[in-house]
């Protein structure tokens, strides 16, 4: 046991002679390889010194935490216990401290929103599982499209590595609760145009309801999936750090960030004619949600941010419920497609016309939703 001992004090003694000398001693740091082998297999390793030692402390995947403490402060090797659990992902690598946590205004809120989006897909998660609360899968999907549009705005400002490695986990997320919240809502909207059928044609519209609900069932499947997926775990663990900044960075402009967004936003609503295609109203809506989620990094207790944000959720609403019929009407096309002898076709057949009145109400409240956003854009985005 003793030559046990004596070996690992030796392998964290060889470790300790390959990691660069730092000469400040009392600066948290996280560390890596040049390859940043731990934080591609969603680990942190921090150490964090105090007025009496210093505690490496290692965090995994799944939210596992492992603490090690060792007296004075000039430690510069992880001890015995990390090196145990880390060495077969280092590999014999070299680890070198990465740069201290950034305090620019900037760069902090785009940390604080980022974990905010990580604990908000975390409390959803179960419900999202489970699946017997719509609303749990919704708030999920809002908190992994805020994180995509907050990285995809803010790119030029972080590490064009770290983030690639966030952007293919969400996209795959995006394709496993899309059909899921795709159904919810029209199910949703289903049992409501059921409560004004008479009798006759509310059976064949239960016949129906059933149809999509083991549709419901399968993609909830897939679904789940994506959840108990290496690429979901991943996904969470990268985000628990702070942001990685691109090299050379010193700020985050978040104003600036929110400014060029907004103009995105506006050329694009300024091309579209008076009665847009689904295809360019679609397109609106995405750029609305990256304009709004983006806002939200300036200062949103801001008066003229309030209003702001007030005025783009009214349109995104709008463009909500636009979407909604669309997708409506082509799944209960489909449905008439699939048996176009069925009472339940039929029924499918009268509500798919029913969308287009109302997809036709929100386009003639459009124009005013979109003037008072572009208004309240244009103080906001002044100076």
């Amino acid at each position: 046991m003793e030559a046990v001992t004596t070996l690992r004090r030796e392998e964290a003694t060889a470790l300790s002679s390959r990691i660069p000398a730092e000469r400040e001693f009392s600066v948290a740091h996280d560390y890596d390889t040049l390859d940043r082998d731990l934080e591609r297999m969603g680990m942190t390793l921090s150490r964090l010194p105090g007025e009496a030692g210093v505690t490496w402390r290692l965090s995994l995947p799944r939210g596992e935490q492992v603490e090690a403490w060792e007296p004075g402060n000039e430690g510069l090797a992880p001890p015995v216990e990390i090196v145990d659990l880390v060495g077969g992902v280092l590999a014999g690598k070299d680890l070198v401290p990465g740069p201290p946590v950034s305090t620019d205004p900037g760069a902090v809120r785009l940390r604080e929103m980022l974990e905010a989006q990580r604990v908000s897909l975390l409390v959803h998660d179960p419900g999202t599982r489970l699946g017997d609360d719509p609303e749990n899968l919704h708030q999920h999907r809002v908190a992994a499209r805020r994180t995509r549009a907050i990285l995809r705005a803010a790119k030029r400002y972080v590490d064009a590595d770290w983030r690639g490695s966030l952007t293919g986990p969400l996209d795959q997320l995006a394709e496993a609760t899309g059909p899921v919240r795709d159904l919810d809502v029209l199910l949703e909207h289903l049992r409501k145009e059921l409560e004004v059928l008479d009798e006759r044609d509310r059976k064949a519209a239960e016949t129906l309801i059933s149809q999509l609900q083991r549709e419901r069932e399968a993609a909830r499947r897939r679904l789940v999936g994506t959840l108990e997926g290496e690429q979901y775990g991943l996904l969470l663990a990268r985000l628990r750090p702070p942001p990685r900044l691109a090299p050379e960075t010193e700020r985050v402009p978040v104003e600036r960030i929110v400014r060029k967004e907004f103009r995105r936003l506006g050329r694009t609503a300024g091309r579209l004619p008076t009665q847009p295609s689904e295809n360019a109203t679609h397109r609106l809506r995405i750029l609305l949600k990256r304009a709004r989620y983006t806002a939200e990094l300036s200062r949103p207790e801001e008066k003229g941010s309030r209003r702001f944000l007030a005025a783009a959720r009214a349109l995104q609403d709008l463009l909500g419920e636009h979407q909604d019929a669309s997708v409506a009407k082509e799944r209960l096309r489909a449905a008439t497609v699939v048996d176009s002898r069925t009472a339940a076709a039929f029924i499918a057949g009268r509500i798919a016309e029913r969308q287009d009145a109302r997809i036709a109400d929100v386009q003639e409240r459009l124009p005013a939703a979109w003037k008072r956003l572009r208004k309240r854009g244009a103080r906001l985005t002044s100076g």
